[in-house]
């Protein structure tokens, strides 16, 4: 069963990495070599059972290679079986697609709300599952995601479309001038503009759409405020349509539930600065998590007390069991009777069960959550059943069927750092397992060794509990700490230093007084529930008091960068060594495999090479130029909402997975939203040593940047033999007035070699292009051009080309943006004069490295292509594996 579960997980993560889904000739290759391995090892398990019991030695050897003979003919068979699972799944779910000649039209579409809402700053986002409207192609997805942005006062007033940056809540109803109140279980009939399941990609970054496709989410689209969204039926109101709904379609009546539990944890604290933690751990929604409470969990490592971990749903379970197994000898009438007919650690471990599926359901059934349910429905299996299985056979059912029903788990951290946070706690506690199963079976066995024939007085009764469970307790913690290493570094790009003093604290606090109280809460009537809840939120407060001064020092945190595949299997194995019991050979070489991880070998740059980075961060520029030893960022990408934007979604991260804190530069272009938006989130997050910027007087990033000056034509420095020019503003006094005076006074910069050059123009335009071309021609010669104005109609002119003459243009713009970036004759300029075209809308990241013969161009989203992917068909870029030079 172990060897199936681990080969199936393999085959899972084979086709999750793969950039087509295998043909039909394939298929039959595979299921004849998985036929062929079944007999291979049936056939050994039967000659092994042949055997007799206490062979001679060569016999005993033969049947160890018939047992290796049996493993290898599981892995195999496990992982055709799990390749071939995820392909069927993965056909399914591709079967439906939104065809070409529906993107970006109007569609009027009837249907139901269905997943829990989700407030995402500017709008809410919900899961819409259509049921009338579609038009007549057999494809056309059947599940959206849909986003109902909020209206501005005044753009309510004026009638005019929903500001995408709204300021304001939604309302209760749908009368004119209100807001919709979305809720699950809702049927509504909405007008919107569908486009196809587009995410952003940038290297070292998980896969938005692929989380799309794991939630069968074909399509994504907005919600047009005219017509109004009309409000067809509230399965919430009446008290029978409710449950006739809930009865045919319980998930959406589970949701439903969350969606009350959250509203009423959200009236009662308010404003509470923890109240989205307390929402996380009653419903497993994490979107009203301040960013603040999120930076401190990463930097103490306790990301996991604000998501519904398999801690939390064990906890649960757990308690479920105590409190049947201590009430079911005292029932009412039955009295002592009831154990006869059930014994009590049966019901007790079928209750748990319940219990722990219960607020799995309750939380979103995520991975963790689902994990833990599995663990605990088997555990109560074996019980019922009177078995005794292996803490390694328990998870490997969960492993099997966590990935039956999800195989997209294994793209997401959750599934690692869960699994490998319960497989370290086993194989670090094997050896206390097997001591105590001994004493177990011989309850004689060491049971007066070492003591005097007197009994043990209380207190050293109550030393010796206490000295082991804190012995188990820093056993576990160093286990999970360890396991979670190498994961940390892949996912995050960091160790928390102060992790397990962070989690020694944390999870008792967490799991003994916050959890118990938010989840008593959801059980208890009014108002007693907003009693528990605010006494949830503030041990919250004096935890968090904690987590903030453990997280204060700037040492808390050891940042890494990404790690390559090879270095980190090698991690993973030196994990696995370290956790050995003690004795186990070559123990101790697990360190020096994770030498590889935490010192990584010199892979910078030579000395005159430069790097160039346009990050996909929709529609906005955010560039990141290396060298050497030096960093400098150009434009910080857009502002998303209140609480979001592509400095702390994209571009921070990007930093991070180079193992770089520090900015040497930053250089902000003009202060439109799509190039500064993420500049405050980068500033507060990593330190920038000095900024250049185009930005009004009193924009407060001048007085948080310790050498902070405006862009000026002339200025020039040096870093490792590349040469760093800013070309315009030749005034930068001028004053700002509107969005057309900011693009014109956008800086310029140009990155040069000596061999290759780089231009970055921001959003100049026609008029500065000429003053530029006019003033020295020769000095916009570059090889790769980041086209100015994001490629509008508006900008990139004819002499302004002729001057740059570049090999390679890269547009950042956002997938099926509203401005029609890049405008269509403007990119005709650059066919006609043979530049290869780059869109980030289209490639994802574009990585621009310097070379002997020219930049060697790598797309993220050729580099990384997947089978969910769109096929890149532009002719103009050369099939040469995701590189051209």
């Amino acid at each position: 069963m172990r060897s199936f579960a681990v080969g199936f997980a393999m085959g899972v993560m084979l086709l999750q990495h793969s950039a087509t889904l295998p043909a039909v000739a394939a298929v039959w290759a595979f299921v004849a070599c998985g036929g062929v391995s079944a007999i291979g090892g049936i056939a050994a398990g039967r000659i092994r059972a042949r055997m007799p019991q206490s062979p001679p030695g060569l016999i005993r050897n033969k049947g160890a290679y018939l047992s290796a003979v049996m493993i290898v003919s599981l892995l195999i068979d496990g992982a055709i079986a799990g390749y071939l699972g995820s392909a069927w799944s993965a056909q399914r779910r591709l079967a439906e697609v939104l065809p070409d000649r529906f993107e970006g039209r109007d569609f009027n579409l009837e249907g139901r709300v269905i997943g829990l809402p989700v407030d995402v700053g500017p709008g809410v986002r919900f899961e819409f599952e259509i049921e009338r409207g579609v038009p007549d192609d057999a494809r056309f997805p059947r599940r959206v995601l849909l986003t109902l942005y909020r209206r501005h006062d005044d753009a309510v007033r004026r009638g005019s479309a929903a500001d995408a940056r709204g300021q304001f809540r939604p309302g209760r109803d749908d009368a004119a001038g209100s807001e919709p109140d979305i809720r699950p279980m809702q049927r509504w009939r909405f007008t919107v503009r569908l486009k196809k399941p587009h995410r952003l990609a940038n290297f070292h970054a998980s896969d938005g759409e692929a989380a799309l496709l794991e939630r069968s989410v074909r399509a994504t689209g907005t919600v047009r405020d005219r017509p109004a969204p009309v409000l067809l039926d509230d399965a919430g109101r009446p008290a029978g349509a409710a449950m006739l709904a809930a009865l045919h379609d319980p998930p959406a009546a589970i949701h439903r539930v969350r969606d009350r539990i959250r509203r009423s944890i959200l009236a009662v604290l308010g404003d509470g600065a923890h109240a989205g933690i307390v929402v996380a751990l009653a419903v497993g929604d994490q979107s009203h998590i301040s960013p603040a409470d999120q930076e401190r969990f990463a930097r103490t490592g306790t990301r996991h007390l604000i998501a519904v971990s398999g801690l939390h749903v064990s906890l649960v379970a757990g308690a479920m069991a105590w409190l049947i197994a201590l009430t079911w000898t005292r029932l009412p009438v039955l009295g002592a009777r009831a154990p006869i007919w059930i014994a009590t650690p049966r019901v007790a471990a079928i209750a748990g069960a319940l219990a722990a599926f219960v607020y799995a359901g309750l939380a979103g059934l995520g991975v963790p959550a689902l994990r833990a349910f599995v663990m605990c429905a088997t555990a109560a299996a074996a019980c019922v059943s009177a078995r005794r299985p292996g803490a390694s056979t328990v998870l490997a059912w969960a492993l099997l069927i966590v990935l039956c029903v999800d195989p997209w788990a294994v793209l997401g951290a959750g599934f690692w750092l869960s699994f490998g946070a319960v497989g370290a706690i086993a194989l670090a506690n094997a050896t206390r397992m097997s001591v105590a199963r001994s004493c177990i079976e011989d309850p004689e066995h060491g049971a007066h060794e070492g003591l005097d024939d007197a009994p043990p007085s209380r207190t050293r009764r109550w030393a010796a509990v206490f000295r082991a469970r804190a012995g188990d307790a820093t056993r576990t913690q160093w286990a999970v700490t360890v396991a979670l290493v190498p994961g940390s570094v892949c996912w995050f790009f960091d160790i928390p230093l102060l992790g397990p003093l962070a989690n020694a604290v944390a999870i008792p606090w967490a799991s003994l007084l916050v959890t118990p109280m938010t989840l008593a809460g959801v059980l208890a009537p009014a108002p007693l529930d907003s009693w528990l809840w605010q006494a949830a939120h503030l041990n919250l407060e004096a935890m968090m008091y904690v987590i903030d001064w453990l997280a204060r020092p700037a040492w808390a945190v050891a940042w890494l960068r990404a790690p390559d595949p090879l270095v980190l299997c090698l991690a993973i194995g030196g994990a696995m060594l370290i956790l050995m019991p003690s004795g186990w050979p070559l123990r101790a070489s697990g360190w020096v495999l994770w030498l590889p991880l935490i010192w990584p070998g010199d892979d910078r740059l030579p000395e005159g090479a430069f790097r160039l980075t346009v990050l996909d961060v929709g529609q906005g520029t955010a560039v990141l130029v290396q060298t050497r030893s030096h960093l400098l960022v150009v434009d910080t990408g857009p502002r998303y909402g209140e609480q979001s934007d592509a400095g702390r979604a994209v571009l921070v991260p990007a930093l991070s997975s180079l193992g770089a804190r520090r900015v040497d530069r930053l250089v902000v272009s003009h202060a439109d939203s799509d190039h500064a938006g993420g500049a405050a989130a980068l500033t507060g997050t990593l330190q920038v040593a000095s900024l250049r910027a185009s930005l009004p007087p009193e924009d407060p990033l001048w007085q948080v940047v310790p050498d902070a000056s405006a862009c000026v034509a002339g200025e020039h420095w040096e870093w490792e033999r590349v040469r760093f020019e800013t070309l315009w503003p030749d005034k930068p006094d001028k004053p700002y007035r509107g969005i057309g005076f900011r693009n014109a006074a956008s800086c310029v910069i140009k990155v040069t070699n000596g061999v290759l050059t780089a231009l970055l123009p921001g959003d100049i335009e026609a008029a500065q292009e000429r003053a530029l071309v006019a003033r020295d021609p020769d000095a916009l010669r570059a090889d790769l051009l980041v086209a100015p104005h994001h490629g509008s109609r508006t900008s990139s002119t004819e002499s302004f080309l002729d001057s740059v003459a570049p090999r390679d243009a890269v547009f950042p713009v956002g997938y099926a943006n509203r401005f029609g970036h890049p405008a269509a004759r403007v990119a005709e300029r650059y066919r006609a004069r043979g530049v290869r075209l780059h869109r980030t809308d289209r490639d994802g990241a574009v990585r621009a490295t310097s070379a002997s013969q020219g930049f060697v161009i790598e797309r993220c989203r050729t580099v990384k292509h997947r089978y969910w992917m769109d096929d890149v068909t532009d002719d103009v870029i050369p099939d040469d594996g995701g590189r051209s030079q």
